[in-house]
């Protein structure tokens, strides 16, 4: 308990003396400020850009659903990109020589060092995509009309949920390679790719990205892709956990 405690701390001031924390709440937060305002002026701004008359364009009215919908996806393509860039340097002691040695000679089990970090990092990520959220929530019903709290909690829970998930697939490619920038990539990549599944045939009920749609979706088709989300999620955290396990001291820089 002492070792998962003391990770857990160092982990979160290792975010904070990085920046990485503070890149994550400015990331959301912007966001959740341009999110609403870019959907109440999208017809003015199409209508600028095609003010030639040649080309026409007709933008449908900034709805409450529409602001939140446009904070969540882009929130949840940087931001992504960042949570999994935290996750991943949650591991970045075991890509150094020498940290990897003082790291492995002193802890019996890797989980305890490990884990916590991981959870510092889901912590704050869902902390600063909640407080996006809550922004474009408020700046919603400032700017366009009231935001269905229903709607807004199944928005919350569903995304916070595939963050979870990319964050741990992250994890898990920095435990099996040990290489900040290569694992970054890859994961990267990887999670970008993901929704495509949700477009093959029979996918779309199980597939773990159809929970990006989940204001178009009732909750009992969330279901499976939220389990499937969690079994990814576990099925990530233990296969890290045994990778690491059968590494063997680095020697190369």
């Amino acid at each position: 308990m002492n070792i998962a405690l003391a990770s857990s701390r160092v982990e979160i001031r290792r975010l904070a003396r990085s920046g990485l924390l503070l890149g994550l709440i400015a990331v959301f937060a912007f966001f959740g400020l341009s999110g609403p305002a870019l959907a109440l002026y999208m017809p003015e701004i199409l209508s600028a850009a095609t003010g030639n008359g040649q080309l026409t364009i007709e933008a449908a009215a900034a709805t409450p659903q529409a602001a939140i919908m446009l904070y969540n996806q882009s929130a949840m393509q940087l931001g992504l990109i960042l949570a999994i860039a935290v996750a991943i340097s949650s591991l970045g002691w075991d890509a150094r020589p020498g940290s990897s040695v003082f790291y492995r000679t002193r802890v019996q089990r890797l989980t305890a060092l490990m884990l916590p970090r991981l959870i510092v990092g889901w912590s704050f990520a869902v902390a600063a995509y909640t407080l996006g959220l809550l922004l474009a929530v408020a700046l919603t019903a400032t700017m366009i009309g009231p935001v269905d709290l229903r709607f807004g909690v199944q928005v919350w829970a569903t995304s916070s949920i595939y963050l979870a998930m990319s964050m741990s697939i992250g994890y898990f490619t920095m435990a099996v390679i040990r290489r900040t920038a290569a694992a970054i990539a890859m994961a990267t990549v990887l999670s970008l790719i993901l929704p495509v599944l949700s477009q093959l045939p029979g996918a779309g009920t199980w597939s773990p990205t159809t929970l990006l749609s989940a204001p178009s979706a009732p909750m009992g088709m969330l279901a499976l892709p939220a389990l499937a989300a969690l079994i990814v999620i576990i099925g990530c955290i233990i296969a890290a956990t045994l990778t690491s396990r059968h590494h063997i001291l680095r020697r190369d820089a």
